[in-house]
């Protein structure tokens, strides 16, 4: 898992956010590659996160982080590039297009920006590619969004 998404998930850097990204992150299987994902609201970041990633903190801007590991037989993971693209949907079917891009860490991963108003429930449609795969893999969850 990479580093951002660690600190998304964990208390490090944004011990308010683990809460609240805990209904919208996970991980899916898709054959032999690990996805793992998160969302949430920018205002959660800390300042000092936001301005390492050059990520707006608002409550108006959600953030989506991504990375893919692929397994190996023995079961060990190493991070893999992917081409990801992806849309986001609200309850009424409006759709944004996201805007996905790599990060430089230790670890292969990716994040995209999208506009949130609030109250709402964004549904999150991603295309994905692991480099050197001969498919790629669709993954759909949804996150609630709500008025800060």
């Amino acid at each position: 898992m990479n580093t951002l998404l660690r600190n998304l998930l964990g208390l490090p850097l944004i011990a308010s956010a683990s809460a609240a990204a805990a209904d919208s992150s996970g991980t899916e299987t898709f054959g032999d590659y690990l996805v793992h994902y998160s969302a949430l609201s920018t205002q959660l970041l800390n300042a000092e996160m936001a301005r390492q990633y050059a990520i707006e903190r608002s409550p108006k801007r959600g953030l989506l982080n991504i990375s893919v590991q692929q397994v190996a037989a023995d079961k060990t993971t190493t991070a893999v590039a992917a081409s990801i693209t992806g849309e986001a949907s609200n309850l009424t079917g409006q759709k944004t297009a996201i805007t996905i891009r790599e990060i430089p860490d230790l670890y292969v991963s990716y994040i995209g920006l999208f506009d949130v108003v609030a109250p709402d429930t964004y549904t999150f449609t991603l295309t994905i590619k692991p480099e050197g795969s001969g498919q790629s893999f669709n993954l759909r969850f949804s996150k609630n969004f709500v008025a800060e």
